[in-house]
């Protein structure tokens, strides 16, 4: 008898631990579509241009979510001298990407729009940066057209842009 009440009550157990599990990760789902538009650009990403220089092995870009869906990680250049990642999350004000540079610094860049495949981020603030009038990346715009992307990073420094970055990729 009490092996059988014990089996019941660890048949219980179980089943509300699978619950619980489930609902977890239910609530771990990106929020709203923000989220949802970084989510849908897991896979790797292959640079077109800028080309490489020849006999080198063109730069690709990794999305991969993690965090049960609550955070997107994107590797510029894995495994290169001159990886990169981003993160993407979301808050109350919707997504904050903060960029971890080469320059050591940490910028942060907030999603003001997503319109017909392009989403752009602004400038918020910085990690590990004295001024924003110091060089950092200030923002990003997002070109997504089918299985083609394009990056526009926008550096700043003295008071004003002083140039783009801009990378065409396309889904491996």
């Amino acid at each position: 008898m009490i092996t059988r009440i014990s089996a019941i009550l660890f048949t219980f157990a179980l089943c509300v631990s699978f619950t619980t599990a489930d609902e977890s990760a239910k609530k771990a789902q990106p929020k709203g579509d923000q989220l949802k538009a970084i989510c849908a650009l897991e896979g790797t990403w292959v640079q077109l241009k800028p080309a490489p220089p020849e006999g080198q092995r063109p730069p690709t870009l990794v999305f991969r979510p993690t965090a049960g869906g609550s955070a997107v990680m994107e590797t510029m250049s894995p495994g290169s001298d001159h990886e990169m990642l981003n993160v993407y999350t979301e808050d109350e004000k919707g997504v904050l990407l903060t960029h971890y540079c080469l320059m050591g610094n940490q910028p942060r860049m907030r999603l003001t729009s997503i319109k017909d495949g392009v989403l752009t981020f602004e400038y918020v603030d910085a990690g590990n940066l004295k001024s924003r009038d110091e060089a950092h990346m200030d923002g990003l715009v997002i070109t997504v057209k089918g299985d083609q992307m394009t990056q526009d990073w926008s550096m700043y420094a003295d008071g004003k842009v002083t140039g783009h970055h801009t990378f065409e990729l396309k889904r491996q």
